[in-house]
């Protein structure tokens, strides 16, 4: 190093330098105060770095390097005797001791900034400081080196800015686990462990490839490079440069994002690790940490033989919340936005099958990319998933076979490839029944193992690219199992039939249960939906007002009527199309029996 160099700096530019260190210790305040809001012992020190450091590199960078060359001080410097390399050393010592100082003074004012309401072991500050240090010397050896392309350094500022947007909105990787700033993730700010070794050596090994690339611009063919480069862009450079960027952004852009889902985790309730998934299950009044227990069990094995059997790469956490006040038959699946699992929302005395049942169908949902719920194969999956659910329960699996020969009226394969159709009309209760028996009939015909291995060919995650133009329909794949849709629809309808005369018994107990839904509007009241059910002391009347491109209602609100007669608390509004549901308690099925679903045509005026 050189002193006399140094002194020239100091004079030169230690204004600037004091009143740029006075703004980022302006900022590293309000960012301590900010972050004492959020948690976290380290955030304000992690954020200050993120966002105050790249610019006093970039600050420096600018003062040390890039104004010799442009200003042609530095062909001043050169015919001094301290030489071209001594020159370049110290101005990047230099700088890179004052980013290091920048950090050590930061982390201090941190640390006393939360010693004040709590306690925080020595080594896990010196774990923070490290990360901080580590941080700071990489970005100033990037910021040396785009200061040394003179003209180009802010596109390569700008690239790499531009590189880190794709890689987490297009690419799909966490923000903190990108190189360098990993070193600034959450172990870092809650200063609890140490990051990898790995995120060091890569920090270290790209500011040494940094500092090494600035040394060649500086010292190689003595300076004509970095002299060449200090000259300002034409206006070509600057059109070329733009379109450049532009054209980058827009095509990166365009592309599908892939986003992080970070598993969903539930500290509450008993937990079971399988092979493959974890299961929590919170126990609430009546269902008590045994049988939550015993039902983490029997999902995660559920799911870890399905799984298997599949060869599905997916190891969702699930989590199960009974809870009071909801209705035995419905079952929730909650949204988790960003965050990869299945929760699941059920009342207490939930049917276990059910549930078991609702798991698997939203493991394979999810590992098919909600594929799996195309029409042309749902009701395999339906199927599949009830089916798995009841396996070794002999009692479970005729009262299933109850369900499905409950349904009457024909289903040839054109009714069970319009299963969102069917499913409406039959209700959740036959239809799953129904399904059951269309996957057993598929079983009891080319045998489980084919079975499984046809639904491995159809439930598989579909290619990302124009391979999936080309994947083979269900039709195609059950063709080549030795079975078509038309096959498999009379043996399931032939498998109903016997059911239907195995349990004639128990059909002839049910109810005899009739249902009707009419409109009448009027000019001071508008349209009026009234319900007809009698048969039964007490219904429930399912209403939704749809779309055009409407298909599957999902979730409705739910109208309890007690007695024959009911009106919708529902303002169509003209030429409107509304979906009526009415359905039952049937003790011997033992679930809610969906005797009529409607989709009315709400007229512009009265009849």
């Amino acid at each position: 190093m050189s002193l006399a160099l140094l002194r020239k700096e100091a004079h030169e530019h230690g204004a600037v330098l004091a009143a740029t260190f006075l703004i980022a210790l302006a900022a590293l305040y309000v960012l301590l105060q900010a972050a004492s809001w959020t948690g976290g012992r380290f955030v304000g020190l992690a954020r200050y770095l993120l966002t105050i450091a790249p610019l006093l590199g970039l600050v420096l960078a600018n003062r040390l390097l890039v104004r010799e060359y442009t200003g042609r001080t530095q062909f001043f410097l050169e015919t001094l005797p301290i030489g071209r390399a001594r020159a370049f050393v110290t101005k990047w010592l230099l700088g890179c001791a004052l980013m290091l100082l920048t950090a050590v003074l930061a982390w201090l004012a941190s640390w006393e900034f939360v010693r004040r309401s709590e306690v925080i072991d020595a080594a896990g500050a010196r774990a923070a400081l490290l990360c901080a240090a580590t941080f700071c010397l990489t970005v100033w050896s990037f910021a040396a080196l785009a200061g040394m392309l003179g003209r180009y350094r802010y596109i390569v500022w700008g690239a790499v800015a531009l590189a880190l947007l794709i890689a987490t909105d297009v690419g799909g990787i966490a923000f903190f686990d990108l190189p360098v700033i990993t070193l600034l993730g959450p172990a870092m700010q809650m200063a609890v462990a140490t990051p990898k070794r790995l995120a060091f050596v890569v920090a270290l090994a790209i500011a040494a490839g940094c500092a090494a690339g600035a040394a060649a611009l500086a010292l190689a063919g003595s300076g004509a490079m970095a002299s060449t480069l200090a000259r300002r862009m034409t206006a070509r450079e600057v059109v070329f440069a733009v379109v450049a960027l532009l054209a980058v952004a827009t095509v990166a852009f365009t592309l599908e994002p892939k986003p992080v889902r970070p598993p969903f985790d539930l500290i509450e309730g008993e937990r079971f690790d399988g092979k493959w998934v974890s299961v929590g299950v919170r126990p609430a009044a009546a269902f008590d940490s045994a049988a939550a227990l015993a039902l983490a069990k029997d999902i995660a094995n559920d799911a870890d033989s399905l799984i298997d059997a599949l060869r599905l790469d997916v190891h969702p956490p699930v989590y199960v919340l009974p809870q009071r006040g909801l209705d035995r038959e419905v079952m929730q699946r909650a949204a988790l936005g960003e965050a990869d699992g299945i929760v699941l929302k059920v009342a207490v005395d939930a049917p276990r099958e059910n549930v078991r049942m609702l798991v698997l169908h939203s493991l394979v949902s999810d590992a098919t990319l909600d594929r799996a719920m195309k029409d042309d194969r749902h009701v395999l999956l339906d199927g599949l998933a009830s089916y798995w659910a009841l396996r070794g329960d002999e009692h479970a699996r005729e009262l299933w076979w109850l369900r499905a020969a409950a349904v009457d009226e024909p289903l040839p394969k054109e009714r069970l490839l319009a299963w969102s159709e069917t499913s409406e009309r039959l209700g959740d209760c036959k239809a799953l029944g129904v399904a059951f028996g269309v996957f057993d009939a598929l079983a009891a015909r080319v045998g489980l193992d084919a079975a499984l291995a046809l639904s491995r060919e159809i439930f598989t995650k579909p290619p990302d690219d124009a391979r999936v133009l080309f994947e083979r329909r269900p039709a195609a794949a059950l063709a080549a199992a030795g079975v078509d849709w038309d096959r498999l629809a009379a043996d399931a309808a032939a498998a109903r039939d016997a059911a239907r005369e195995r349990h004639a018994a128990d059909l002839a107990r049910r109810p005899a249960v009739t249902a009707s839904v009419a409109w009448h509007a009027s000019a001071a009241r508008g349209a009026a939906i009234e319900t007809t059910l009698t048969g039964a002391p007490r219904y429930a009347a399912y209403y939704r007002v749809l779309s055009p491109w409407t298909t599957d209602a999902g979730d409705m609100p739910r109208l309890d009527v007690i007695g024959t007669h009911g009106v919708l608390p529902l303002s169509a509004p003209r030429a409107a199309r509304v979906l009526a549901v009415l359905e039952v308690d049937d003790p011997v099925l033992d679930c809610a029996n969906r005797v009529l679903a409607e989709r009315l045509q709400v007229a512009d005026r009265a009849r």
